[in-house]
């Protein structure tokens, strides 16, 4: 895939971050128009969180090989878990943070119906040769309860990341011993520096429940 990406490089080894485990059968979701005010402030509330995610991830991986070494930190860097940010009163509350593709490694992080509808756009953005968007807001309406409004954006492959995401026969044994043990079920390896990864997405809820 050679179409130039503009992808949030991010990676945490072997990390994973909160995710649901269950997905309700009445689910209704629909593409929002980021022309809309109320949108274009969600999409751009989304953007800082994911870029600061983003930036304390890829951080947090220098640091941890740096200072403790590949084997400790793939150990520490399995249990990660991203908490939402503390709400504020009178605006969208943070929901939930989740990291998703089509090939995840810890099976708690497997898309959802919406999420899958996300994976499949960019994938076919890419796969045209076109450049994907930057952002998704998608609105997600379940019965009886609030509705859900979802930031996506794409994430790809950065070259630190190779490290535990790279062609299975690179990965050193120490990592494939650890990546067996934590994730028997693992599918995220084989990508290659800049390849598309999959999505981040936040979750939110705005204080109206609209």
């Amino acid at each position: 895939m050679k179409t130039p990406l503009r992808l949030l490089l991010a990676c945490g080894l072997a990390g994973a971050l909160s995710a649901q485990d269950t997905q309700p059968a009445e689910v209704k979701f629909s593409w929002a128009d980021l022309a809309e005010p109320a949108v274009a402030e969600l999409a751009k509330s989304g953007e800082r969180l994911i870029d600061r995610i983003g930036g304390s991830l890829m951080v947090e991986v220098e640091r941890m090989l740096g200072t403790q070494g590949l084997e400790t930190a793939v150990q520490t860097l399995h249990l990660r878990h991203l908490n939402p940010p503390r709400p504020v009163e009178g605006k969208p509350r943070v929901t939930e943070i989740k990291r998703t593709s089509f090939r995840v490694r810890n099976p708690r992080n497997a898309p959802d119906a919406a999420d899958l509808a996300a994976l499949e756009m960019i994938r076919g953005f890419l796969n045209s040769g076109e450049q994907p968007p930057k952002l998704l807001v998608q609105k997600v309406e379940r019965a009886d309860a609030p509705v859900e409004w979802r930031v996506y954006r794409p994430i790809s492959v950065g070259p630190n990341c190779l490290l535990c995401h790279g062609p299975v026969e690179s990965l050193q044994p120490q990592v494939r011993y650890l990546l067996e043990r934590y994730y028997p079920e693992d599918k995220a390896t084989g990508y290659n520096a800049y390849d598309w990864r999959g999505l981040i997405r936040v979750s939110y809820e705005r204080p109206d429940k609209s």
